[in-house]
């Protein structure tokens, strides 16, 4: 499915995908100032679904808009991103024993079902929006993790860290072995919570975040 072309798509969705695809591709980089005149230039979009366009991007933590200096790509920074990491890290692992406790059949499914088309999407990705479908599914497979805690202002806390921002700036840069790698990591969480083992799960999570950012700041590195 061509998410830039979806029929049910609005103005303001078509808007959004293309900045994000722009991100992702290096069309506007990190720290550049993001011009709405531009962008309806470049899109054929009028400016008033750009500017909602870019209030979603910026709640997500891909756009920032600074007081008199107007809207740019956030400059993504490793400092930001370790530290961010090890608040989530830290929520995974605290709320182990309620995750646990919540885990039900019906959290079983979903996650089983997120872990059937992780897979799938990594044996048949072959453009930008399988990229960002496999990045969707990691982070929903965390937040499905998370919403078996059952603490609300935990599970808003966990989703206003944007720790998988970083996803749209490596596009083409992390070879598939390393996404296949990250999914059995998944797998091994999963296995875990459902087995009700919690310091196998406490070690798992502590596994997939530390390999992950072996992997980030690899990658960022490179430049």
């Amino acid at each position: 499915m061509d998410l830039m072309h979806y029929p049910t798509q609005t103005l303001v969705d078509v808007a959004y995908m293309s900045v994000k695809k722009d991100i992702t591709e290096g069309v506007l980089v990190p720290g550049q100032k993001i011009i709405t005149r531009e962008l309806h230039e470049r899109y054929g979009i009028s400016e008033t679904p750009i500017k909602q366009a870019l209030n979603r991007l910026i709640t997500e933590g891909l756009v920032e808009s600074t007081p008199r200096k107007g809207v740019r790509v956030k400059d993504i920074r490793w400092e930001e991103i370790e530290e961010l990491w090890d608040i989530r890290q830290m929520i995974e692992t605290y709320y182990a024993g309620r995750a646990i406790a919540n885990f039900d059949t019906a959290a079983g499914e979903k996650f089983a079902h997120n872990l059937r088309d992780h897979a799938r999407i990594i044996d048949h990705a072959t453009d930008l929006n399988d990229h960002f479908r496999n990045y969707y599914l990691d982070q929903e497979f965390h937040q499905l993790y998370i919403k078996c805690a059952g603490n609300k202002r935990a599970t808003r806390l966990y989703y206003s860290l944007g720790t998988h921002v970083y996803a749209y700036y490596i596009y083409g840069r992390q070879s598939k072995e390393e996404t296949v790698a990250g999914l059995r990591e998944h797998e091994a969480i999963y296995e875990a919570l459902a087995a009700g083992d919690e310091e196998r799960l406490k070690q798992c999570i502590a596994t997939h975040i530390v390999n992950a950012k072996v992997k980030i700041n690899r990658i960022l590195q490179k430049g």
